[in-house]
């Protein structure tokens, strides 16, 4: 074991923080860029940019957020949902934000956008997982859905062409990889190798990785293998510590406002996104009717207050309820379930913020996947 002293321990610590990493595994990659001897590879570009990203369905932006705690930075996010855009905007100031979808998307238009030749370190974001989720019994084999990955591998090579992408980031629910979607997926890894990568696919349930909820999710990371060659991909590393409960992460919380017209999210006490939909049913006035822990069909769920939450998606406002059986939870209890800085916000009205909320990637299993890959690749 090396001993060190306390200043030495300050400068290794300042040094991690200006990377945005834990200092074990500041320390790890410094001795790999060492071990390599800082070399080059002959097919390296030098980037003067760092490490910007370009993020695709970039949701509300907690894959984002995830990576920006890690040391990355989005330099230019695409979403078709306007209160995606808005969102993103108001918490990542820095980023070029666009409604745009993805078919109209090429390396000329990002150019224009960013005013220079755009060159990202790496390409991260997902889908829509509606079409390929088990829990949507609409499936169809004409959603035009389906189609999206590969409009992400057709950007990832045209850009990769020209100047070489370290990496890609590819979120999406398990239903992904299931028997109706086989040939696809298929068609869609290869469509990524042919363009320069070597896939590492990864099933994460973020509640191993500090997240307060049980939330299994596919993740394909693509390394490019000739930009890295000697880069090897290990999944990150769960954390140690057991999951926080749905009481050590809202039960200190004061009640939430209700919806109705007329509200001004400003003069919320506790936070903006602390507001919850209306209890309008009978279920909520009755005394006993809504137990911890209790499940009636998809729309009554009760969430128990010593164990963590369920997964945060839901479809036709079909959110959890509160362990006290008397309301949903608020959009900001679901906002600390997904693991957002408390200073984060949502825009839009209550239903639009549920529809965020669901669509988000936690950001503590975001900051796990960028450690990990700053780790992999060396950067």
């Amino acid at each position: 074991m090396v001993r060190i002293a306390d200043n030495e321990r300050s400068l290794f610590e300042h040094a991690a923080n200006e990377q945005g990493l834990p200092i074990a595994s500041w320390a790890r990659m410094s001795l790999i860029r060492a071990a390599r001897g800082r070399e080059q590879d002959s097919h390296s570009v030098p980037r003067a940019n760092g490490l910007e990203l370009l993020s695709l369905f970039c949701g509300p932006g907690g894959l984002d957020e995830g990576f920006r705690q890690a040391g990355f930075s989005t330099r230019m996010a695409f979403d078709n949902d306007q209160e995606c855009v808005n969102t993103f905007k108001l918490n990542h100031a820095n980023a070029t934000v666009e409604k745009e979808d993805i078919r109209n998307l090429t390396a000329a238009r990002l150019d224009q956008l960013a005013g220079t030749s755009f060159k990202p370190v790496g390409i991260i974001g997902g889908p829509p997982c509606q079409s390929f989720s088990i829990s949507n019994v609409h499936q169809s084999d004409e959603d035009p859905r389906h189609d999206l990955p590969m409009e992400y591998a057709r950007l990832l090579k045209e850009l990769n062409k020209r100047n070489p992408i370290s990496f890609f980031l590819f979120e999406n629910v398990p239903g992904l990889l299931g028997r109706n979607h086989q040939s696809r997926y298929e068609l869609f890894k290869r469509n990524f190798m042919e363009a320069g990568f070597d896939l590492h696919e990864n099933r994460l349930d973020a509640i191993n990785y500090g997240v307060p909820q049980i939330r299994p999710r596919v993740f394909i990371v693509g390394i490019n293998r000739k930009f890295h060659p000697r880069a090897v991909w290990n999944e990150p590393a769960k954390e140690e510590s057991r999951p926080r409960t749905v009481r050590e992460v809202i039960g200190g919380l004061p009640e939430p406002i209700v919806n109705s017209n007329g509200l001004n999210p400003d003069e919320f006490p506790v936070h903006p996104n602390h507001w919850t939909l209306v209890p309008r049913s009978s279920k909520f006035r009755r005394i006993g009717m809504l137990k911890e822990g209790q499940m009636i069909g998809r729309s009554y769920r009760t969430l128990k207050w010593d164990e963590p939450s369920w997964t945060v998606a839901y479809g036709h406002r079909e959110v959890h309820v509160h362990p006290n059986g008397k309301r949903r939870i608020s959009i900001y209890e679901a906002m600390l379930f997904q693991t957002f800085p408390r200073d984060y916000r949502l825009t839009g009205n209550i239903t639009a913020q549920v529809r965020l909320i669901s669509e988000a990637v936690p950001v503590r299993l975001a900051w796990h996947l960028a450690v990990q890959i700053r780790l992999s690749l060396g950067i």
